[in-house]
């Protein structure tokens, strides 16, 4: 049951980690406000923080759970930024015209 529970902290924990920079990509897909570059390198930077802090913590408490932990983090993570990919890409092709993609 440990390790179910590390898996679970681990993406919860990856999650987290992708808030900062997706509320900058909710933001740019209203369109009601500029995000600027600064806000969106502040937000990497942020979740890097979050991230590495929690995976160090992890690292004194039981090391021997790292490894789960940070394959949870790294998997909820990506997971988050492929549906945030898959939208902003669906967002930016509702205006093409049909004869656009065509070779």
């Amino acid at each position: 049951m440990e390790g179910a529970a590390t898996v679970l902290l681990g993406a919860v924990t990856g999650l987290l980690g992708a808030l900062p920079s997706m509320y900058l990509l909710e933001r740019a897909l209203k369109r009601d406000r500029r995000v600027s570059v600064a806000s969106g390198l502040v937000s990497i930077m942020v979740s890097f923080a979050m991230l590495s802090a929690a995976i160090f913590v992890v690292w004194l408490v039981s090391r021997e759970r790292v490894l789960v932990f940070g394959v949870a983090v790294v998997a909820s993570f990506l997971f988050v930024w492929t549906i945030e990919a898959w939208r902003a890409w669906h967002d930016a092709q509702k205006n093409v015209v049909s004869g656009e993609r065509k070779p």
